[in-house]
């Protein structure tokens, strides 16, 4: 699939614009429907009206609240995301035909957090109120909110970083990769001895960092910068997927980068 398909140009332009005027453009890793930790960290940002903040996709799925973290995303004007391989689950899934359909599809969305986003859906559109679900006004927004995932880039291609959900395919031209490696390609990628693209940076989530080559139980929440170098002497990649969903022992968070600056903030899980 050509490269410019996948893309958004005019988002590209303005993330640019922003970057070259001295603003700040934050990168987050995977929230997964922790939306009151992601308040958390957006108020430690102290964003001012011209940063933006890019999230990299899985947005939803296991944590409690992934109908707020997605109406966040859209209602704020500077906030915008690539797509997830979480996303393309709901795509796929969150209607009601499908719902009901019982097959193993839907039951490996449900198992992968499935059941906690149509949950948290139906809580917001009043499930446990005195009047009961609101079925038709929930699955209007549902509707709603999946129409705005179809439209998300897989990736985003900024002058000196690329940002996408999983990664790349190494020694496939860039115009050339398919869905599946922005979306889902793990090992291949994080052991590239090369740079898949010699003039950029790549921040990627999907992959908790902790699971990243170099790293070890002891990293839990810290960002994996790839010892491959660009000629330029920054990372070839740099993972943010400090993994707030996970049950061990071990730090929850979740992480901003500055591409402005290199900064990296990170807030602790405030959902218990």
């Amino acid at each position: 699939m050509p490269e410019q398909k996948n893309r958004d140009t005019a988002l590209e332009a303005q993330l640019q614009e922003a970057l070259d005027a001295g603003h700040r453009v934050w990168v987050i890793g995977d929230v997964h429907g922790f939306h009151q930790t992601l308040q958390g960290l957006l108020d430690q940002l102290k964003l001012s009206e011209h940063d933006w903040v890019v999230l990299l996709g899985d947005l939803i799925d296991r944590g409690p609240n992934s109908y707020g973290v997605v109406q966040t995303v859209i209602e704020h004007p500077k906030m915008t995301s690539v797509l997830g391989n979480h996303e393309v689950m709901m795509l796929k899934q969150f209607h009601p035909n499908r719902l009901s359909s019982h097959d193993l599809d839907l039951a490996l969305w449900w198992r992968n957090g499935g059941s906690s986003t149509v949950y948290s859906y139906e809580r917001a559109f009043g499930l446990d109120s005195a009047e009961g679900l609101n079925e038709e006004a929930m699955h209007a927004r549902v509707a709603e909110h999946r129409a705005w995932m179809s439209t998300l880039p897989s990736h985003i291609v900024l002058n000196r970083w690329r940002l996408v959900h999983a990664g790349y395919q190494p020694g496939r031209p860039l115009d050339e990769q398919s869905e599946d490696e922005y979306l889902w390609i793990r090992g291949p990628f994080h052991r590239s001895s090369e740079p898949v693209d010699p003039d950029r940076t790549v921040v990627f989530g999907h992959t908790p960092t902790v699971a990243l080559p170099g790293f070890s139980s002891e990293d839990w929440g810290k960002v994996w910068y790839s010892p491959v170098l660009l000629d330029d002497g920054r990372c070839a990649a740099i993972g943010v997927d400090t993994c707030l969903f996970h049950d061990q022992a071990g730090a929850h968070h979740l992480t901003a980068l500055d591409l402005q600056s290199g900064e990296v903030v990170h807030q602790p899980r405030l959902e218990r």
